[in-house]
C-alpha cells in the first residue's frame, strides 16, 4: 500500500493503548517506513470500522476487554480475512492454545516494551513486504449476502484469494471462499487488472482463477471448494490449455526448488 502499514490497536485501557502507538511509531520511525495508526476503545468500535474497510496490514488485540473480547474478535476477522496480520497484547498466557486456532502472528505480554515490539514488527514488515511483491489488490465493493447489497468496503486482497469474477450488467461479482462482493468496475477491466497466466476467460461473464481449479467438465470449470463456473464450448480448448501451461509451470518451479535444494545438499557433503 502507498501509505506504508496501516495498523489497528484495539485496547480498552487508555494508558496502554498509548504506549504501544507510542513504541510502534518509534519502531517505524527509526526504520523510516511509512505508516497509519489508530486507536479503538474496544471491539465493538473496531468491528464498526471493519465493515467499511478491512485494508489493514496489523491489528494488535487486546484479550481482556469487556463486552466481546480480544479472541472473539479474532475469530469474527479470521472468518473473513486469512491475511491480515493478528498480534495479542495481553497480561496473562492462558490464551496461547487458542491463538494458533486464529493463527496469531505474535503474542506481546505486557508490559511492552521496545524489545518485544522490535521483535513483532520485523515479523510484520517482512510479511507487507511479502505481500505488497504479490501485486495486493485494492477495491471498493459492497458485500453481496441474498442478492442484498451491503455498505461500502475496502477490500485488500491477493490474486489468489479470488476464486472467480462473474459479469453482472455494468458491474462485475467477485467471489472468494468466503463472500461475494459486487464491484463497480466491468469484467474487462478486471482481465487487464489480474495476472496474466493465472486468470481466464472460461465464458465471456466469467473470469477464472486457475489455482483454485481442479479439473474441466464439458460446460463447467470445478474449483477447489466443490463450486462450478460455466464453461463454453468456445472456449473449452482456449481453457484447457491455459490450465496445462499454469500446472506446467508450477511442477517446473517445484523441480528447480528441488533441483537447487539437491544441489545444495550434495556441495555441503563436498
Amino acid at each position: 500500500m502507498t501509505e506504508g502499514l496501516k495498523i489497528a490497536i484495539v485496547e480498552d485501557e487508555k494508558a496502554h493503548a498509548a504506549v504501544l502507538a507510542h513504541l510502534l511509531e518509534a519502531w517505524a520511525q527509526e526504520r523510516n517506513v511509512a505508516y497509519c495508526i489508530r486507536e479503538f476503545p474496544n471491539a465493538a468500535a473496531f468491528l464498526f470500522e471493519w465493515e467499511q474497510n478491512q485494508a489493514w496490514n496489523a491489528l494488535f488485540f487486546d484479550i481482556q476487554m469487556p463486552g466481546i473480547n480480544g479472541m472473539e474478535l479474532a475469530k469474527r476477522i479470521r472468518s473473513e480475512n486469512r491475511r491480515v496480520a493478528i498480534v495479542f497484547v495481553t497480561g496473562i498466557t492462558d490464551y496461547l492454545l487458542q491463538g494458533y486456532e486464529v493463527e496469531a502472528l505474535h503474542y506481546l505480554i505486557k508490559p511492552v516494551d521496545a524489545d518485544k515490539i522490535d521483535s513483532c514488527m520485523e515479523r510484520i514488515l517482512t510479511r507487507y513486504r511479502e505481500q505488497e511483491g504479490e501485486k495486493v489488490i485494492l477495491t471498493e465493493a459492497r458485500e453481496l449476502v441474498r442478492g442484498q447489497r451491503g455498505d461500502r468496503v475496502t477490500l485488500r486482497l491477493l490474486p489468489e484469494d479470488i476464486l472467480y469474477i462473474e459479469a453482472s450488467a455494468h458491474n462485475t461479482e467477485l467471489h472468494t471462499k468466503e463472500k461475494c462482493y459486487l464491484v463497480s468496475d466491468g469484467i474487462s477491466a478486471w482481465r487487464e487488472r489480474l495476472p496474466e497466466g493465472t486468470f481466464c476467460s472460461c465464458h465471456r461473464s466469467y473470469l477464472v482463477n486457475l489455482f483454485h481449479v481442479v479439473r474441466l467438465e464439458k460446460a463447467a470449470v470445478i474449483l477447489d471448494d466443490g463450486r462450478s463456473v460455466p464453461l463454453s464450448k468456445k472456449s473449452y480448448r482456449d481453457v484447457n490449455q491455459a490450465f496445462i501451461r499454469y500446472y506446467s509451470r508450477i511442477r517446473m518451479a517445484q523441480d528447480s526448488l528441488c533441483t537447487d535444494s539437491d544441489g545444495k545438499e550434495e556441495a555441503d557433503r563436498k
